[in-house]
């Protein structure tokens, strides 16, 4: 992290009251005996500091995401043009609907280029990561694959035109690129 501010007891606490996760403050409150020992280790202090203000920044992102589930009134229909990275011209063009999770966005991904089942992907979003695993936004598995697709294009700010990337399958690393060529309304979310 670049600018890293200077470890302190208020900073800490305006770390603290930014956070509702239980993890994160426990994180805060064993730095905060750390800094006020008379023997202390400044790298292992920067480290424990440096983990706490990302996952502070990732849990504003998660929450800021929920928000933009939440304010989605119209449902979309994204019509994407898959193409799989250094792999001649192969690509395919998949109709989702906005509210799918990406781990359903995976799942026609991977019907539409005949991969595997059950290995591990990851969504490039704007400048955010998605994904079952390894992803930036929690340290170990976590549920951020299953985000709807309008809402983390809409949290990254993509519109019609601008790309995605897709990573599948660590070991083999294939990689494609996703276009939005069209975002259509499918109707109001409260008509059935």
């Amino acid at each position: 992290m670049d600018n890293i501010p200077e470890i302190t007891l208020e900073k800490l606490n305006e770390l603290e009251a930014q956070t509702e996760d239980k993890f994160i403050k426990s994180l805060i409150e064993s730095l905060k005996k750390k800094i006020t020992l008379p023997k202390r280790n400044e790298f292992y202090e920067t480290l424990d500091f440096e983990r706490i203000l990302t996952l502070v920044e990732k849990e504003k992102n998660r929450r800021s995401l929920k928000e933009a589930e939440k304010s989605i009134k119209e449902e979309k229909l994204f019509v994407l043009k898959v193409s799989r990275v250094n792999y001649g011209k192969k690509t395919k063009t998949i109709e989702v609907k906005g509210d799918a999770p990406l781990s359903s966005l995976s799942g026609d991904i991977q019907d539409a280029f005949d991969l595997e089942p059950m290995h591990l992907y990851e969504f490039e979003i704007g400048k955010y990561k998605f994904g079952p695993e390894c992803d930036e936004w929690e340290e170990i598995f976590d549920i951020l694959d299953n985000y709807r697709l309008d809402a983390a294009i809409s949290f990254a700010g993509l519109n019609q035109g601008d790309k995605i990337g897709f990573l599948y399958d660590f070991g083999d690393n294939i990689r494609f690129k996703i276009e939005i060529l069209d975002i259509r309304n499918a109707g109001n979310k409260n008509e059935q």
